[in-house]
């Protein structure tokens, strides 16, 4: 093909004719007046001559490119706790999560005991003789006998398992013995004690044990204490009493179950 032949596009139509190397002879390769980015310029004339318009009498100097400058938000950090921040579990108290308790031992820091018994971890939860909260209001504590169990209340896990000894010890000497682990049950649990409007909670046995029925728990009568066990979370029970002589018995049974299931009887 020579440089008077026109080369055709797809469509038929004629295009500019193609220049022959002896026509492109003597001339520069364009790539070549190409001026390679410098990354450190400041914006100035590279040439070093005045702008078009601008005095010649004015600063010299070279003005540096305007660059926006990024900021960035941090956040702010949350204030940390006070010093001691340790309160007794009262009705104001944020709400255990509604989950069943979880026993990981992999998480769980022993101190002061030979291994973790799950089924005592799980009676003390139930059941305590005592109890507080700590971390400022991100965990509780629960005392039964020589045993201490701490449960995280976002998940309601337990991360630890103490001595008595042990945590009466690190606890701060402000915080006296928790009274009345019963009359906040009673309070956290519903409005009103008595039957008919107003009602959030079993007031009889036969109630509650109804309710425990309709939830698909099981009682397992016993000696003393029957057991209250629910077949999608093998290794939880509440003990419960064959004969209860507390007439805020049905209040507190709520409030075990809560706890420890993460199923809530109240209507």
């Amino acid at each position: 093909m020579t440089s008077d032949d026109a080369v055709r596009r797809a469509d038929g139509a004629p295009a500019r004719p193609v220049p022959s190397p002896a026509a492109l002879r003597g001339r520069t390769d364009p790539a070549r007046r190409v001026r390679p980015v410098d990354f450190a310029a400041t914006g100035a004339n590279p040439s070093g001559a005045a702008p078009a318009g601008a005095d010649p009498a004015g600063d010299q100097a070279p003005r540096p490119a305007r660059r926006r400058v990024r900021t960035y938000s941090l956040p702010r950090p949350a204030s940390p706790a006070p010093d001691g921040a340790v309160h007794t579990l009262g009705t104001d108290d944020a709400p255990h999560a509604l989950r069943p308790l979880r026993i990981d031992e992999g998480e769980v820091r022993a101190i002061g005991v030979d291994a973790i018994d799950r089924e005592r971890a799980v009676e003390a939860v139930a059941d305590p003789d005592e109890a507080w909260t700590s971390d400022n209001g991100v965990s509780d504590h629960f005392c039964r006998g020589g045993l201490v169990v701490q449960v995280r209340r976002a998940d309601n896990a337990v991360i630890g398992v103490f001595s008595r000894a042990y945590a009466l010890s690190v606890r701060p000497e402000h915080v006296g013995e928790v009274e009345g682990l019963r009359e906040i049950a009673e309070l956290a649990a519903g409005r009103s004690a008595r039957r008919g409007a107003g009602t959030r909670v079993p007031t009889t046995r036969r109630e509650l044990l109804a309710r425990l029925e309709d939830r698909g728990f099981v009682l397992t009568p016993g000696a003393g204490h029957g057991r209250v066990t629910h077949p999608d979370h093998p290794g939880l029970f509440v003990p419960m009493a064959s004969t209860p002589s507390d007439v805020r018995f049905t209040r507190y049974a709520v409030a075990q179950i809560r706890r420890v299931f993460g199923v809530d009887l109240r209507v």
